[in-house]
């Protein structure tokens, strides 16, 4: 699947939608991840919208999180996603057979590491 800047069809993330300041608040790495293609690839087979954001970068959205996947050894990503569904974003991994490291951080920038 070739990715363009435009996007694919699939769900959009509305930040404005949700009470979230305007900066990330999510970080993360994907040691398990082949490369940033390969996870654009999986996002987008099992429903999310994906667009490619530079010549090895990729950006995928859903309704609860919008995250900028950066070719990196390992996989790394940073973005948005809404607190209160961070548990739908850790289960999308899982799902895709990732193994993960992400830290989310609240409004007051006090961080939550999750491992799987």
């Amino acid at each position: 699947m070739q990715f363009t800047s435009d996007g694919t069809e699939g769900p959009r993330f509305d930040q404005n939608g949700y009470d979230l300041d305007l900066g990330n608040n999510v970080y993360g790495f994907l040691p398990s991840a082949v490369s940033a293609l390969d996870i654009a690839q999986s996002f987008f087979a099992a429903g999310w919208r994906v667009r490619r954001s530079s010549w090895t970068e990729f950006e995928v959205q859903h309704t609860c999180a919008e995250l900028e996947l950066f070719s990196e050894k390992p996989v790394r990503f940073g973005g948005v996603v809404v607190p209160e569904r961070i548990d739908d974003l850790l289960s999308a991994f899982t799902a895709l057979g990732l193994s993960y490291t992400v830290e989310l951080y609240d409004q007051d920038g006090n961080e939550t590491i999750y491992r799987a």
